[in-house]
């Protein structure tokens, strides 16, 4: 059965998470996704480590698209480019700003070849303003975004940075959730149209709640640790075993169920803590009396009382890695994690798809090519190579 986006090219210029991480997740939702590269590659293919030559970043964010090599630099494959692009109904690029202007594929140039085209312009900071040539990248949109003045233990001057790709896999969703948009608004006008997103936007969203903290009190809001500003008890516990339990308590009927389930049923009637509002005024008290008490079982003991109360709650066990992770039976049991056959790597264990359609389903996931894998592929489809020279599977000319 044909995926959501069946149908839909996406030109897709972009570079290492990003850009690529986007395209990745419209190829699947069933989108022809064309990834073209110069013949030096994308910075991605230096990130180590490799797998069989090719580096893990590369092969993990191009999935579900086939690869082509276009030297842009010179006319001649501009000029196929712009023939493909012609073609097609979306363009990702995540360059520096200007860059794509100067190899001749900005937003003026191509929306005049196709009108129903919807371009998509990824920045760090934005297109505008000083620092809108500057080049960015996860760490440090973090350091300009604020988040490593809230994030860190407690008391703590914050923490420096999360190498997560937290704000790179972020605007990729968020650049998803905008062409989807952009194709929905244009079966209603038939125009395409230009979007602009950059990372310190993903930086914001992902800080609503904090930065709505700071307008409405003025205050710079402090690293807390594992501990929720908002809610209280919301944080994580030392137990007897000397491992952590997660603890959530969001609404005001589960504090009663809380403080029975640990034993503690006189917390309830205690007036610094009836409300949530109270208890968040009384967080230091409180919190000091829950951290001894969780101090007199194991994780587990308190674990089974909370999940039998309905209390939100988890083991923050330390000893889960990667490897325990993948062969959970939540994990396998939801496909977050499946097994994909490969013609250059073999069996890859990679990340499942994140939804799940009842009539157009999405994916499968399918394993994406070397660089350049496919230019010969795509060129006869545009009816294109007839008129170029003989390429290689990398793109590049060969000798007659």
């Amino acid at each position: 059965m044909p995926g959501i986006l069946d149908g839909i090219r996406v030109f897709d210029l972009s570079i290492a998470a990003v850009g690529p991480w986007a395209s990745k997740l419209l190829g699947e939702l069933g989108a022809d996704v064309i990834k073209v590269e110069s013949p030096g590659g994308e910075l991605s293919h230096a990130i180590p480590p490799p797998i069989k030559g090719t580096a893990v970043l590369y092969i993990s964010a191009n999935f579900n698209k086939r690869n082509i090599v276009l030297d842009l630099k010179e006319e001649g494959d501009r000029a196929i480019a712009l023939k493909l692009v012609e073609k097609s109904d979306v363009f990702v690029q995540n360059m520096r700003p200007g860059a794509v202007e100067r190899l001749g594929l900005g937003y003026d140039v191509v929306s005049q070849l196709n009108p129903r085209l919807v371009y998509v312009s990824a920045s760090a900071y934005g297109r505008t303003g000083p620092m809108a040539k500057e080049a960015g990248i996860d760490p440090t949109v973090q350091a300009f975004g604020g988040w490593c003045s809230i994030t860190g233990r407690s008391g703590s001057q914050g923490e420096m940075f999360r190498h997560l790709a937290h704000l790179d896999i972020t605007t990729s969703t968020m650049i998803v959730e905008a062409v989807l948009q952009a194709l929905l608004a244009r079966e209603r006008s038939g125009k395409g149209q230009h979007i602009e997103i950059d990372m310190v936007s993903a930086a914001m969203s992902l800080q609503t709640s904090r930065l709505a903290e700071y307008f409405a009190t003025g205050e710079q809001p402090q690293p807390m640790g594992s501990a929720v500003a908002t809610t209280v008890p919301h944080q994580a516990f030392l137990c007897e075993d000397q491992e952590y339990l997660a603890v959530g308590v969001v609404s005001e009927d589960q504090w009663p169920r809380f403080c029975r389930a640990i034993g503690q049923e006189a917390l309830c009637d205690d007036p610094r803590f009836t409300t949530n509002p109270k208890r968040v005024e009384n967080r230091a008290a409180l919190v000091a009396l829950l951290e001894d008490h969780f101090k007199t079982k194991p994780t587990r003991w308190w674990s089974l009382r909370l999940t039998q109360a309905g209390v939100p709650n988890t083991r923050v066990d330390r000893t889960v890695n990667f490897q325990a992770l993948r062969a959970d039976p939540q994990v396998t049991g939801n496909q977050h994690i499946v097994d994909l056959e490969t013609p250059h790597w073999g069996t890859l264990s990679v990340d499942g798809l994140p939804w799940k359609f009842e009539k157009t389903p999405a994916g499968p996931v399918r394993p994406g090519g070397l660089q350049g894998e496919q230019t010969e592929e795509v060129l006869r489809e545009f009816g294109i190579a007839a008129e170029t020279p003989e390429r290689n599977g990398r793109g590049k000319r060969l000798e007659p």
